[in-house]
């Protein structure tokens, strides 16, 4: 069965790739550009197509001769990511530029990395351009699996470097909760998805964690002893409108953290992979 993979250089996209081709599956993984190619090739076993997935004539007819088609495309949610494509450009108009081609080349399946309850907040960017592509391709004849976790671990790398730095800070009282999943994990509910008929699959984590434990986890892991100071909520909240003056794409990142921590995310916990333990690897390579 062949596979062509999008997002396949960000963190779930090299998990996925990883998790096919130990299964035997052959991946064919799509890249922005050769330095991108280069890298992914030098960690896992995989046929790349270099291709800009903001350009719909470099998609064309990319989908022919595949079986599944798995997205982890979606635009960072990292303040430190500043390319200029948005949620919507990304996550809604490419991936429906992908479906399109992938209706026409007949494939058997396709998988979609959405978000945990993005029905929710159709209000937001983030979340809106999720459920308005997991709706696309439930209108399709195709089938298919939309994956929802609540949020990776890959999310708090950010907040590893603030920690190193001294600046990591408590938003609000961080009490809300949630249980982030480690993207081999989801990478797992990903390929076991393809012999699944239509599925909404919400995966979290095996810990249920409150914001600020999360933080004070990362802190200690990172810098302990080092004391996080509190922000209240009402003054991040009091900044974004000025920010979406100035930078749309920052505003919607800070508008989706915003909103997030103001509420519990949780989903069926079926990682195994803890938060202490993926810290430890990360900060020991």
């Amino acid at each position: 069965m062949n596979i062509i993979l999008f997002g396949a250089t960000g963190h779930l996209g090299k998990a996925i790739a990883t998790e096919a081709v130990k299964r035997g599956y052959a991946v064919t993984a799509v890249v922005r550009n050769a330095a991108k190619e280069n890298a992914l090739k030098q960690t896992i076993s995989c046929n790349t197509i270099v291709a800009d997935v903001t350009d719909a004539s470099s998609l064309v007819n990319i989908c022919k001769g595949f079986d599944v088609v798995i997205s982890a495309l979606g635009k960072s949610v990292s303040i430190n990511d500043n390319s200029k494509p948005g949620f919507m450009d990304i996550d809604l108009t490419a991936n429906t530029t992908i479906l399109t081609e992938a209706v026409k080349a007949g494939v058997k399946k396709f998988i979609y990395i959405s978000a945990c309850h993005a029905e929710r907040y159709p209000q937001l960017t983030y979340f809106h351009a999720h459920q308005q592509f997991a709706e696309r391709l439930i209108r399709t004849d195709l089938d298919y699996a939309i994956i929802k976790p609540p949020a990776l671990f890959s999310a708090f790398l950010d907040l590893i470097d603030l920690a190193k730095k001294g600046r990591l800070v408590h938003i609000g009282k961080g009490d809300k909760l949630t249980n982030p999943v480690d993207e081999a994990d989801v990478a797992i509910a990903c390929i076991n998805a393809i012999h699944e008929n239509k599925s909404n699959i919400e995966i979290g984590g095996p810990e249920i964690l409150s914001r600020k434990q999360i933080n004070e986890m990362i802190q200690e892991a990172v810098n302990p002893g080092k004391k996080i100071r509190t922000i209240p909520l009402g003054m991040v909240k009091g900044m974004l409108p000025l920010v979406k003056l100035i930078n749309r794409n920052l505003f919607d990142k800070m508008a989706f953290f915003v909103e997030v921590i103001q509420h519990d995310t949780i989903a069926p916990r079926l990682g195994q992979m803890q938060l202490k333990e993926y810290l430890e690897r990360k900060l020991s390579v």
